[in-house]
């Protein structure tokens, strides 16, 4: 129910001979030595070949919740070779290692003779050649409007090509491009799949279902419940006229966009662009807007630490007799336009949602189930944002509780955007690019906006996504990320229930008994993998109570950060580093292999 890289495409060519990958692990109980040069020493002893720093560029280096990462892609000829790198985690304090895992092309003895310079730097594509392929492309799978494009160089199967990635309306397509002979080798479009700084903050009470408003079959309508809408920003960007206006002085044309030129001031100057130097110039204007307070007086925007809630502008044009007047929100919205027979890229905004004027109105905010899913009057009642925003802080405050203190990826704030009016996603709700996305719905569906159970799914794949990093590749259908998906679901709401059965709540995906690789379909081999952490859950739950869902959190979590980037993560995988991640337990909370006979069995 997500997308990007993580369940994007798992490039999977059968590797030549003369540059067979190998994988290469250790842990502190073999060696504890972390730093590179030591690194390089074992690998070149266990592969036979000597390795050295300018085989590798270091592309990843944070601070995880409880260890540190680091990332170094190995090059050939002065390119990264696509999903070969070693990947290190080392222990804050010390500083010692706790985990390497190293995924290698050993060069032939052709490629050491000739220095594998195998690539002519007049041989590259070059930027309006991408873009040709890339427009060739989008045009084929009519993934039309697109809002990015990025692309990057790699040796892929002892060949060098660009890996083109657009995104677009409905998915994403990515293209593999030979640089030599200028041939498409690979190009697959993948749906966005449907649904199934320390600042000062305030709270507000309010009315909410604390799982759903309805079971899935409709049958039943459960209650809402009093909550506190907490972490609400004081104050807020002050957003007068246009504040992108800086960035319209010139036009984005599809045949200019590069995203190496267009982060130069002289590519600039020759007319590029580049999304990345876009998103980076609107982030200051942001940054240097003056505040005002978030308050009852101006109007209340459900505007916090964890979620901002908009509403998609398209809604404000395509409906008629919203009540209240749109407020521009301080979000960048680049959306795309035909040009002839190309695009341009245009600069706007969302909007922000239907402000609080009391703290009554949002205790009294109807939360009518009208039977044609009426939009406007679901606007104009303001219910749907607060449903949201409890759920997205809901999802935040359990995690914390539970060790997702990772610095930046546990706190920054998810985007929500409600009421997008284009039928091509309607009855839908997904998550692409820290954003989880609400449509419009027809009468035989749900409103997903008011179903926590899917936006702590849709979440979970941000929670996964960020954990596990944009280089990770999935082998199988994607199973693992729905699978997550359903199991971070199953976690935050066995925290907000304490276990106390609801309406629907044996009829969840994840609790089917389904195999692996029964259909090759990622929703049916997603409750394999989910099923199997849920039995996990449900066991240590049932042994130890609320403790037993903290120590379970805290293993699938470890285990994401230890596979973070794999550039093969398969069942077998994931689950032996769910067992590596439970050897070494946490102070205070589990011992080591505390829970290996119940992962096991699960």
């Amino acid at each position: 129910m997500y997308t990007k890289s993580i369940i994007a495409i798992a490039l999977l060519f059968q590797l030549s001979a003369q540059a067979a990958p190998k994988m290469i692990r250790w842990t502190a109980t073999e060696d504890a030595d972390a730093s590179f040069a030591h690194v390089l020493d074992v690998i070149s002893q266990k592969t036979g070949y000597r390795f050295t720093d300018a085989n590798f560029i270091l592309q990843d280096n944070r601070d995880l919740a409880f260890n540190h990462y680091a990332r170094y892609e190995q090059l050939k000829s002065g390119d990264a070779i696509d999903g070969r790198a070693i990947r290190l985690w080392t222990d804050l304090k010390t500083g010692k290692l706790i985990q390497a895992e190293a995924y290698l092309n050993v060069p032939s003895a052709e490629e050491k003779a000739d220095g594998e310079r195998m690539v002519l730097q007049k041989e590259r594509l070059g930027d309006g050649e991408t873009m040709k392929f890339a427009l060739q492309a989008i045009r084929n799978t009519r993934n039309v409007n697109f809002r990015a494009i990025e692309w990057k160089d790699r040796w892929l199967d002892g060949q060098f090509v660009r890996i083109v990635t657009v995104k677009g309306k409905r998915g994403e397509t990515q293209v593999i491009v030979h640089h030599r002979t200028k041939k498409i080798l690979n190009s697959k479009f993948e749906e966005y799949p449907q649904a199934d700084l320390s600042r000062v903050e305030t709270s507000l009470n309010a009315l909410v279902y604390p799982i759903y408003e309805e079971t899935e079959d409709g049958s039943q309508r459960l209650q809402r419940v009093p909550v506190s809408l907490d972490h609400l920003l004081a104050n807020v960007p002050n957003v007068e006229g246009d504040i992108y206006a800086p960035l319209k002085t010139r036009r984005y044309l599809y045949e200019q966009y590069s995203p190496v030129r267009g982060m130069t001031e002289a590519g600039r100057a020759k007319g590029y662009w580049a999304m990345s130097y876009l998103k980076e110039q609107a982030a200051a204007i942001r940054a240097n807007l003056p505040l005002v307070s978030n308050d009852f007086n101006r109007g209340m925007l459900l505007q916090g630490n964890y979620a901002t809630i908009n509403i998609h502008p398209d809604a404000f044009t395509k409906f008629q007799g919203i009540d209240f007047t749109p407020v521009t929100s301080a979000s960048l919205l680049p959306t795309w336009k035909p040009v002839g027979e190309s695009y341009e890229i245009l600069l706007g905004t969302a909007y922000y949602g239907k402000a609080l004027k009391s703290a009554d109105e949002a205790m009294g905010r109807v939360a009518t189930r009208l039977a044609d899913h009426n939009p406007v009057q679901y606007i104009n009642d303001g219910f749907d944002e607060i449903q949201v925003y409890y759920a997205i802080n809901k999802l935040f405050d359990m995690l914390h509780a539970n060790g997702f203190s990772d610095p930046e990826l546990s706190t920054r704030a998810f985007n929500a955007f409600l009421f997008n009016p284009d039928i091509e996603y309607r009855d839908n709700a997904f998550y692409t690019d820290d954003t989880i996305n609400f449509t419009t719905y027809s009468p035989k569906a749900q409103n997903y906006a008011r179903d926590n159970s899917t936006i702590w799914h849709e979440l979970g794949h941000g929670v996964m996504d960020r954990l596990m990093g944009d280089n990770i590749t999935l082998i199988d259908s994607g199973g693992l990320a729905e699978g997550m998906a359903d199991f971070v679901a199953a976690l935050v709401i066995q925290g907000a229930t304490n276990g106390v059965p609801f309406a629907g709540s044996t009829q969840f995906r994840i609790i089917n008994q389904t195999g692996f690789s029964l259909t090759n379909e990622s929703h049916d081999d997603g409750e394999a993998y989910g099923g199997a952490m849920k039995d996990l859950m449900d066991a240590v739950v049932k042994s130890d109570s609320q403790n037993g869902l903290n120590k379970v959190t805290d293993v699938i979590l470890e285990a994401m950060r230890l596979t973070r980037d794999h550039p093969a993560l398969d069942a077998n995988e994931w689950f032996s580093h769910v067992l590596f991640a439970d050897s070494l337990g946490r102070e205070g909370l589990r011992a080591p292999n505390e829970l290996r006979e119940i992962i096991i069995a699960a």
